[in-house]
Order: structure tokens, then C-alpha cells, then sequence
């Protein structure tokens, strides 16, 4: 498997092996289940479909619900699918649990969630400028302002993407590198160490590190 989807619970923190206090985030991943398969023979490529979080049968439409009646398992407000070989789809059934212990102890994780929204934003906030003018003999309520944003005659207009007040937040972001520190498979908990984006109580997806499946690939390519 590639990957559970969880809940951010929150902040706490823990002692490591030498004693030290590590700040860490507890996501919750206790209701992960395969609610279905994607196989080469019928879709052109392998994957495992997971369901994660209870939800009632009405707030579902009409094919969602078949999906999930199809397949003989329960309801789930959150779908979401995870590219693997066939080996390693062979190795679950729909209806089987996926529990926390899919990742180990130090291992490094990839955590994708969306981030908090905070509204209309000015450009200090949104893109930490330092502001366009010192407080100084004449300057008027212009010290947070973006400056000038156009290029006089030629072109004669502002161009795309220039950083600029307007909405902020609420973007997937996925932060790399994240180191685990705890697993409980009992109570279905995973802490982690590191900025794991997104508000208490959001969805975010765990994925093994993607640069450390790439240096393990390099490092067999230059034994062979």
C-alpha cells in the first residue's frame, strides 16, 4: 500500500528514546478501509481505492451509493485512490482494514492537506513583503501597500501572476520529509513530526517519502 488518508486531531508531544520532548501532530487514520480495486485487466492500471470517515447513506447521491453497495462495504465520506503494483494489490481484499501500522517508527512520510483559509490578505501577509515606503516626513498610510505594479507605456498593463493582495490560503500543499515518531495501531493514531498543513479536524493524505523511494531506485540503477 501507497498511503492512508487521516484526520488531523491536533498538537501534543512526546519523549523520544534519549529523553528528549518532541512536538508532535496526532492524525487519526483508524477507519481506513480498501472499499475497492482497480485492477490492469479492467482499468488499464493497478490501484487500491480507500474509504475513510463514516457518513450516512442519504447525504450520498444515487452513484455513490451504488458503489459503495456494489462492493458489499460500508459508507465513507472520504474516497480516495493509491497507485500500487499488482503484487502489492494482490495483497488486499475490498472490506480489509487498513491499520497505522502500514508505517513504521522513524520512517519519513509525505503529508498532503489544505491549508487553513485566511481570507482577503495584503501582500505583507500573503507574500511577507517588507512594505513599499519607511514611516517617514510625508509618507500617508502607505507603508503596507504592494508599490508599483505596471511598466509605463510598453507593455501597458500589469502582468499575470504578479504577486498581489487577494485570497490566501486554502491551497493543497504537500510537505515532504516529515519523520514519524509514534504509532499506535491499537487506537489507530500516527504522529509525526513536522508541519502537517491544514486546520485541526482536516483531511490529509500519508504517502511514504518520494525522495527516498527515488534515492533507494538510483542508488539499485547504479549497482546494476
Amino acid at each position: 500500500m501507497k498511503g492512508l488518508i487521516g484526520k488531523k486531531i491536533g498538537m501534543t508531544q512526546v519523549f523520544n528514546d534519549e529523553g528528549n520532548l518532541v512536538p508532535v501532530t496526532v492524525i487519526d487514520v483508524s477507519t481506513c478501509q480498501v472499499v475497492g480495486k482497480r485492477t490492469p485487466e479492467k482499468d488499464s492500471y493497478s490501484a487500491v481505492t480507500l474509504g475513510f470517515g463514516e457518513i450516512r447513506e442519504k447525504i450520498l447521491n444515487k452513484c455513490e451509493r451504488g458503489f459503495f453497495k456494489k462492493n458489499n462495504v460500508p459508507f465513507r465520506r472520504h474516497v480516495k485512490e493509491f497507485r500500487v503494483t499488482v503484487e502489492e494489490s494482490s495483497s488486499f481484499n475490498v472490506g480489509d482494514a487498513v491499520k497505522a501500522d502500514l508505517f513504521s517508527k522513524g520512517q519519513l512520510v509525505d503529508v498532503t492537506g489544505v491549508t487553513k483559509g485566511r481570507g482577503f490578505s495584503g501582500v505583507m501577509r500573503r507574500w511577507s513583503f517588507k512594505g513599499s515606503q519607511t514611516k517617514t516626513h510625508g509618507t500617508h498610510e502607505y507603508q503596507r501597500h504592494p508599490g508599483a505594479i505596471g511598466q509605463r507605456k510598453t507593455p501597458g498593463r500589469t502582468y499575470p501572476n504578479k504577486k498581489m493582495p487577494g485570497h490566501y490560503g486554502v491551497d493543497q500543499v504537500t510537505t515532504q520529509n516529515l519523520t514519524v515518531v509514534e504509532v499506535d495501531t491499537e487506537k489507530g493514531l500516527v504522529l509525526v513530526k513536522g508541519a502537517v498543513p491544514g486546520h485541526n479536524n482536516g483531511i490529509v493524505f500519508l504517502r511514504p517519502s518520494i525522495k527516498v523511494a527515488m534515492r533507494e531506485q538510483h542508488k539499485a540503477a547504479k549497482r546494476a
